[in-house]
């Protein structure tokens, strides 16, 4: 996920983490439609090809994730006005560290809760 970020700064990266509940297994890095390094647009062929692929699996959504290249990796307000799959989790990578910084969120319209996370073998 990180690699995939770095890959595409100084531009916005986008993707999504599935799997069963709780282990992350699947990796689907989506084109930033949008281009920017300030948002992401997520390419709808790409998210068309995700959900078909989940559904094969019997799998779903875990977490979602995006970077954000000149931010701290935190919610912005363009975050939680586009939250748009509810309680899902945001992962948000920032590239102003090496390495770079990754945090977990859940968000609400008007707020965001850091989620606890780890990496395993």
């Amino acid at each position: 996920m990180v690699a995939h970020c770095l890959m595409d700064a100084p531009l916005e990266c986008c993707g999504i983490l599935g799997g069963v509940f709780p282990e992350v297994s699947l990796f689907y890095p989506l084109a930033n439609v949008a281009a920017s390094e300030t948002r992401y647009d997520a390419d709808p062929r790409d998210l068309i090809r995700v959900d078909r692929d989940l559904r094969a699996r019997e799998a779903e959504i875990l977490a979602i994730y995006h970077s954000h290249p000149r931010w701290q990796a935190v919610p912005s307000k363009t975050d939680l006005a586009t939250n748009y799959l509810g309680p899902v989790p945001r992962i948000i990578v920032s590239l102003l560290d090496h390495p770079p910084v990754v945090r977990m969120w859940r968000l609400d319209p008007d707020s965001y809760e850091e989620l606890p996370w780890r990496l395993v073998p």
